[in-house]
């Protein structure tokens, strides 16, 4: 039987490099690229913390497919007709790598400004990374990546240096973001001084991370055969988009709560869903969730929720700048008692 799929991976640094040639062709039938600002951010941030991003699904082309299913270039790509394969499950990261690491001069999808994404090297680096990867659609951003002192001065890193045809940018930068802040050092005194020596210090950790991750953090994909028949192929997409169901946080937190002998959906919700039928939301299981997150920390964005499972560390920065270890809910026992105090919240408000 003929190997029509072909299971395989590349480096980040390659994949920007074939983003970059223009090698990935979207379909007619797909959506358009729909992510928001934020989602290219959070994308980043997996990518530079080296989490798995998930496979793609591309299919090896030639001219008829190309034409066959009126294939367009990425979304705000400029080039030549360097095209090798057609995407059929992975547009949206493959787009939103390409808008971050490329930074076209054209406006985000529904929006009207450019938008340019920045890591703040300080905060990265003291592992503070909900506030490190940031996004700018100023004018602000637009002089920032044009000046180069002033990315060190503010620690921002553009990630179009990772999508410069330039193979030494990446090593430039980082030799230049040190070479700033030990002249800085030598410059100034006192505590100032010693900042400035550990930013250079950070400069040399941050290029080496900068390096491992383009050369060594690989993303996935299988190659169907360029051969296989045009409505096999479709039908191959169908299947993935009528049958794939995306997990939401609850699911997600549902499946890492079991060993903590919790069953989120099965127990803790299927008794809370009756007394909640006041309230029209589909969403009713996650904003319990969030309430208990408000109650906690704060903040109740899905990346937040994760620290709900009994046990999970966090960092906290004390008073005196250092950042600590904190565990929000010590055990099983808490998690539910607090789960029970958001859920007599909600009933609470619809006694008035």
């Amino acid at each position: 039987m003929k190997d029509s799929q072909k299971p395989d991976h590349v480096s980040l640094g390659n994949m920007v490099s074939r983003l970059r040639e223009g090698r990935y062709v979207i379909p007619d039938f797909q959506r358009d690229f729909e992510w928001e600002p934020w989602d290219i951010n959070e994308l980043m941030r997996s990518i530079f913390r080296d989490y798995y991003i998930g496979s793609l699904l591309l299919w090896k082309g030639k001219n008829e497919n190309f034409e066959a299913l009126s294939c367009e270039p990425i979304y705000a790509f400029k080039g030549g007709d360097a095209r090798t394969d057609i995407v059929l499950d992975g547009q949206q990261r493959l787009t939103a790598m390409h808008y971050a690491f490329m930074a076209p001069n054209k406006p985000a999808p529904k929006r009207h400004n450019r938008f340019l994404y920045f890591i703040r090297v300080d905060l990265f680096m003291d592992e503070v990374h909900d506030e490190a990867f940031v996004y700018d659609w100023t004018r602000r951003g637009s002089n920032l990546l044009d000046n180069r002192t002033r990315q060190f001065e503010e620690h921002m890193f553009p990630l179009a240096v990772v999508g410069s045809d330039d193979n030494w940018a990446l090593p430039n930068w980082a030799q230049g973001y040190e070479k700033h802040w030990r002249a800085a050092a030598t410059e100034r005194d006192g505590p100032e001084a010693e900042t400035a020596e550990r930013h250079a210090e950070n400069a040399t950790r941050f290029g080496e991370h900068l390096h491992d991750i383009t050369q060594q953090y690989q993303i996935s994909y299988i190659e169907l055969d360029r051969d296989l028949e045009l409505a096999k192929v479709c039908d191959i997409f169908t299947q993935i988009n009528s049958r794939g169901v995306r997990l939401d946080i609850f699911d997600l937190l549902n499946a890492l709560l079991r060993p903590k002998g919790l069953r989120l959906r099965q127990q803790l919700w299927q008794k809370a869903a009756p007394r909640l039928e006041f309230v029209e939301a589909r969403r009713m299981n996650v904003y319990v969730l969030q309430v208990v997150s408000i109650l906690l920390q704060a903040y109740c964005s899905p990346k937040y929720l994760y620290y709900l499972i009994p046990g999970s560390r966090r960092q906290v920065r004390g008073p005196d700048g250092i950042l600590r270890p904190d565990i929000l809910i010590a055990d099983s026992t808490e998690f539910e008692k607090l789960w029970h105090q958001a859920v007599n919240a909600f009933n609470g408000v619809n006694s008035f």
